[in-house]
């Protein structure tokens, strides 16, 4: 499954026409591509807040959910 299959299924609701909405604000999250030290990834960002989600701070999400202690 690719980063942007696992973050459209894992991530947040979906509207009425099928688009992301932000878990903060409910406004439209626009799928992006970032910089980091590691290369390039992918991510949703949202249009209103600017709330960043992206495939590794939803693992972190889970691990924290599952009760996995913080490192």
């Amino acid at each position: 499954m690719g980063i942007r299959e696992g973050l459209t299924m894992k991530s947040n609701k979906l509207g009425p026409e099928g688009q992301m909405k932000c878990h903060r604000c409910g406004s439209i999250m626009a799928y992006e591509k970032y910089y980091g030290l590691e290369g390039e990834f992918w991510g949703l960002r949202c249009v209103c807040c600017g709330d960043i989600i992206d495939q590794i701070i939803l693992e972190n999400r889970d691990s924290m959910t599952l009760g996995a202690p913080r490192l």
